[in-house]
C-alpha cells in the first residue's frame, strides 16, 4: 500500500504539507492541494484512520444510545440521522439499551475510552447523576442540565391535536399516556408538553372535563390490557389524542372491536406522522414530528462541539399535522 512519503515524493511536496491537506489543517495554496489530491487519487492512497483520529483528537464515530429499535419513530430517526451524519464523513454506531440503565451505563463508557467522539441519548432512567457532563453528548427529548437537547415542538404539537379534534366536531376528549409524560413524573422531558398543551388549549375552548389515562411505561408500542378497559369505560368520549401512533394504533383496534367505529363514533389522533401500522387498514392521523428536521440540528450541534463554539441548550424543532382516516 502507498504511504504518505509516496504521495509526498510524487507530489514533489513535504509530508506535512500533505498532512494538512489529508486532515484538513493549516495552509495550502489550491493549486498544491489539487496536485496532492490528484496524487492520492492515483495511487490509491488510504490514510490511517487511527493515526488522523490520534492527530485530531477525534475518530468520526457517534454512538445513538437509544431505548427500544423495534419502534418505528426511533427506527426513523435512527435512519435519519445516520443519513446526515454519514454525509459530514461520520460514522454511526447504534447502541439498543432496552431501557435498562446498566446497558446504558457500559455503552456510556466508550465515551471516556474514545471508542466514540459523540453521543447522542434516549432514555426515561433516572441517569443524571451518572453522567460526565464534559463529554460530548446530545440529549434527544429528555432535559439535562449541562447538556443540550434536540425536541419536536411538543407543545405545538398538543395544540395542534386539541384544535383538531374540536374542529372534527369533537365533544367530549381523552388523552392516553405513560407515567413518564403524566403529572407526577421525575423526568424532565420535553414530551410531557404533549398532554400539557392538549389540555391547555382544550380548557381554552371551553372544556374542562377531559380523561387522562396513564400506563406504567412498557416497551413503548403496547399497552397494558387494563388501559384497554378504561378506555371502553369512558362511552362518551368521542375524541382521544394518544401519545404516539404505537398507542394509537392499539386504541382503535380496542375500539372497533367493541362496536365502536373509528372516526365516525370516536376520533383518534396519534403523534409520531402516522406512517406506520398500514395494517390497522386506515391510515392515523398524527403530529409528524419530521425527524429529518431533528437530524439535521443534532448533526450541526455536533460540529459546533468540534469547533468549540456556543451551543443552544434546548433545541426544538416544528411538528406538522397529518390528516389521516381516524379524525
Amino acid at each position: 500500500m502507498p504511504s504518505i512519503k509516496d504521495v509526498a515524493a510524487k507530489a514533489g511536496v513535504g509530508i506535512a504539507t500533505v498532512s494538512r491537506v489529508i486532515n484538513q489543517s493549516g495552509y495550502v495554496s489550491q493549486e498544491t492541494k489539487e496536485r496532492i489530491e490528484k496524487v492520492i487519487q492515483e495511487l490509491g492512497f488510504k490514510p490511517n484512520e487511527i493515526a488522523r483520529s490520534m492527530t485530531q483528537q477525534k475518530n468520526h464515530i457517534v454512538a445513538f444510545i437509544l431505548p427500544n429499535t423495534k419502534h418505528f419513530f426511533f427506527g426513523e430517526l435512527l435512519y435519519e440521522i445516520e443519513s446526515a451524519l454519514f454525509e459530514k464523513n461520520y460514522k454511526l454506531m447504534v447502541c439498543n439499551s432496552s431501557e435498562r440503565i446498566e446497558k446504558e451505563l457500559a455503552y456510556i463508557e466508550m465515551l471516556k475510552t474514545n471508542r466514540v467522539d459523540s453521543m447522542i441519548l434516549l432514555t426515561n432512567n433516572d441517569i443524571e447523576h451518572l453522567l460526565d457532563k464534559k463529554y460530548r453528548i446530545i440529549s434527544f427529548d429528555r432535559i439535562f442540565d449541562g447538556i443540550p437537547c434536540v425536541a419536536s415542538d411538543n407543545g405545538a404539537g398538543g395544540k395542534l391535536a386539541a384544535l383538531h379534534l374540536i374542529e372534527r366536531g369533537a365533544k367530549k376528549f381523552m388523552f392516553i399516556g405513560d407515567d413518564q409524560q403524566g403529572a407526577n413524573t421525575y423526568v424532565k422531558t420535553e414530551v410531557s408538553k404533549r398532554r400539557i398543551a392538549f389540555i391547555e388549549t382544550l380548557k381554552s375552548h371551553g372544556y374542562h372535563d377531559i380523561v387522562e389515562i396513564e400506563y406504567p411505561l412498557g416497551n413503548y408500542i403496547e399497552i397494558p390490557e387494563e388501559v384497554q378497559k378504561q378506555v371502553l369505560l369512558h362511552q362518551d368520549v368521542d375524541g382521544i389524542f394518544c401519545i404516539s401512533d404505537a398507542v394509537a394504533a392499539r386504541v382503535i383496534k380496542t375500539l372497533e372491536a367493541s362496536g365502536k367505529h373509528v372516526p365516525t363514533d370516536v376520533k383518534v389522533i396519534g403523534y409520531d406522522g402516522g406512517r406506520s401500522f398500514l395494517n390497522l387498514g386506515k391510515t392515523i392521523t398524527s403530529i409528524d414530528q419530521q425527524p429529518h428536521l431533528s437530524a439535521r440540528v443534532i448533526v450541526n450541534i455536533i460540529e459546533h462541539y468540534y469547533k468549540n463554539t456556543s451551543i443552544e441548550p434546548l433545541n426544538i424543532t416544528p411538528v406538522k399535522l397529518i390528516v389521516g382516516e381516524t379524525t
